[in-house]
This record gives structure tokens, sequence and C-alpha cells, in this order.
């Protein structure tokens, strides 16, 4: 049965279902029309026309909604404090991983080199190059071999040839380091691998030979300088 609006006059809803849409518990025509019915005063004959309904428009539920200018300005800002943060971090996290790899490949040369010398039952040795064959009586080792004797030619032949990449540095004893054949020097030597940075703090990593032979590497803090 139509329910009587505020003037006295029932409101029905449209009968098609291919034009209903659903507000709440009310059914009303596309564009928020309601169908109202009233009575003729003189004939006394139902009489129906539409008219516009006060209220929420009956469009479908689930629209999708956007995103003001004020929201987008602010989320924006937000990705920018983030990345001012984050940046110098992660730049700093780079820089330690490529001083840790450098001062691993210096580890692994000297000991490639000590077991090389007991294999060989000779010296070898590990030292700075200019020319990748022979080695330079310098302290600045950007690039270095292993070097020993071949007991079958009796000739010394060059076992690796390594170079620095990038902005690192290495510096070593000029004379180089070199194992006997039972595997120990004569002498702790160091090697210094560097990055003139001050991002991390610790900007150097010391690769220690110890008598025996054993090597190990520890951080430093050069001050954003290096040696």
């Amino acid at each position: 049965m139509p329910a009587p609006d505020g003037h006295g006059q029932a409101v029905s809803c449209h009968s098609d279902p291919r034009s209903r849409r659903s507000f709440g518990k009310d059914w009303c025509l596309p564009g928020g029309w309601p169908n109202v019915s009233a009575i003729h005063k003189g004939s006394g004959m139902p009489v129906s026309h539409q008219r516009r309904r006060r209220g929420p428009s009956c469009r479908p539920h689930g629209a999708a909604p956007g995103f003001t200018l004020v929201e987008l300005m602010v989320t924006i800002a937000v990705i920018a404090i983030i990345a001012a943060v984050a940046v110098p971090a992660m730049q700093s996290l780079i820089n330690s991983n490529r001083l840790s790899g450098m001062a691993e490949e210096v580890t692994t040369s000297l000991q490639l080199a000590r077991s090389e010398a007991v294999r060989r039952n000779a010296r070898v040795t590990v030292c700075a190059s200019a020319d990748g064959t022979t080695c330079t009586n310098t302290t600045s080792w950007s690039r270095w071999i292993v070097t020993g004797r071949d007991n079958t030619t009796g000739e010394t032949d060059v076992i690796r040839d390594q170079a620095v990449a990038g902005t690192l540095q290495l510096s070593g004893p000029a004379d180089g380091i070199r194992f006997n054949p039972s595997g120990l020097i004569r002498a702790q030597q160091s090697l210094t691998v560097c990055m003139p940075t001050d991002n991390p703090a610790d900007n150097q990593r010391i690769v220690s030979v110890l008598v025996s032979g054993s090597v190990n590497a520890s951080k430093n803090n050069g001050g954003g300088n290096c040696p």
C-alpha cells in the first residue's frame, strides 16, 4: 500500500524491476524521482505524477571515492620525508657492503697465496703491480698480483691478477707480502681497504696477516680519510 508523504499524498515505487535502484528501504526511479499517487478532489480518481524526492539521491552503491587535493599533498609530503631519511641510510649500507666485499677479495688472495706456497713448496708473493705480471715497489695497491715459482718449469708465474674497483683504495707494504713454503711470514703485515667518505663512519677495513699466515679483517674509523 502506498505510504503518505509529508503533504498527505501517497508515495509508491516504480514497479519495473529493470529501473529500480535500492536506497535503504525505498525503491526509487533513476535520478531520485519517486512515483507519487494522489486523489483528484473532483472526480475521486487517483492521479500519478513524478515529484522530486528530498534526501539522498538514488545512486548506485559501491561507487569508488576519489582523492582530494589535500590528501594527495599530504601523501607526497610523507613520501618526501621518508625518502630524506632512507636515502642516506641506504647509501651508508651500500658503501659498507662495497668495503666488506673488497676486503674479502684481498683476504681470498692472501689465503690463496698461503695455500699455494705450501702446495708448491716455494715462496709465493702478494704485491702491487702496474702491468699485472711483475711486482711494483709502491704502497698504493690499485692493482695486485699473486705470483710464485712453478716447480715444473722453474719460472715465476702469475697465479692471480686483480684490481680495485670504483672509488675504493687499497694500500699495503711496498715490498709485498711473501709466504714461505711452510705458509708462514717473517713479520705481521697489514693492508687497508678504504673509501674516502664519512658515510659510513667506519670507512676502512684493515686486513691483517699474522706470522702464522692467518688472515683476518676488522673495521676502522678513518674520519673520512684514506692512508
